[in-house]
């Protein structure tokens, strides 16, 4: 068992920056397109990995009005991906549920998965070195799902790599709505190997018996906390019984805040001294 996939949450393509909007709009103009960019490098990423498979763990679309040009970039995304042989499986979550908005593509590729709301479905698939592989995952048909859909998933076992697929939150996130609230304990008792999670956009792995993680969001929306550090995806990698994440940054724009102490300056031209300094060395940095 020798495999890799690539896993990411909260494209939340083409978001409007409607508050940036108002007092710089040529950086919401930049962030519109940053979205969409970083869609780009996850596809480019799956590529140049040779990876199996790419699963996107909900909050696909920023909201019901998936804008047409979000909806093509992701189809032609997914095209390129089934044109290499690599399975995208994909579900919805609070922010896109199916029931809401609607779709422009009438038609995608074989080896693109867009998993329903009614029951948890199954995508089944032999990785390049002949590894059964299975994907259990379920999409938001409302945007308040209050119920642990984590107890509708199948208890699993066999020779497969088994990979849960939810939006959900894991625990009491402090700065999240608690949308298919469940627990740690709820993800090790179906006994699959990986949960590939959505929702909370700080990247963490939360355990690794199972291996329960969430890779953030794809880009930066705003100065919360939560946006702040580099965003982009999870690249896992199974080898035997052991699973390998490594994240790759993918982020186009990217939100910081830094300190500057200006108790010293003489006048209002030392203050834009200093803060063109700082600005300088943080792009410098990322």
């Amino acid at each position: 068992m020798s495999f890799r996939f690539l896993h990411a949450a909260d494209l939340h393509l083409d978001t409007p920056f409607q508050g940036l909007g108002r007092s710089a709009p040529h950086i919401a103009a930049r962030l519109r397109d940053a979205s969409l960019e970083a869609l780009d490098g996850l596809i480019d990423t799956a590529l140049d990995e040779h990876v199996d498979l790419v699963v996107l763990a909900g909050d696909i679309y920023d909201g019901a009005e998936r804008g047409l040009r979000a909806q093509i970039r992701l189809a032609r995304g997914v095209a390129r991906l089934d044109e290499a042989g690599i399975t995208t499986v994909i579900v919805h979550g609070n922010h896109d549920p199916v029931r809401e908005g609607w779709s422009a593509i009438g038609r995608w590729p074989a080896r693109c998965h867009l998993l329903g709301t009614d029951r948890v479905q199954t995508v089944t698939l032999q990785a390049r070195d002949g590894t059964p592989v299975a994907v259990h995952g379920i999409s938001y048909d409302r945007p308040d799902v209050t119920e642990n859909l984590v107890r509708r998933f199948p208890l699993v076992n066999g020779d497969a790599f088994h990979i849960g697929l939810l939006h959900a939150s894991v625990g009491v996130p402090s700065d999240h709505l608690p949308y298919s609230p469940c627990s740690l304990a709820d993800l090790a008792g179906t006994g699959h190997h990986y949960w590939a999670l959505g929702h909370i956009h700080r990247r963490q792995v939360l355990s690794t018996s199972p291996h329960v993680v969430y890779p953030g969001n794809l880009q930066g929306r705003s100065f919360k906390s939560s946006e702040l550090e580099p965003k982009g995806a999870m690249l896992v990698d199974v080898d035997g019984g052991q699973i390998t994440t490594r994240f790759r940054a993918l982020d186009r724009v990217r939100f910081a805040t830094h300190d500057v102490d200006v108790s010293l300056a003489a006048g209002l031209d030392e203050v834009i001294d200093a803060l063109e300094q700082h600005g300088r060395a943080l792009q410098a940095e990322h």
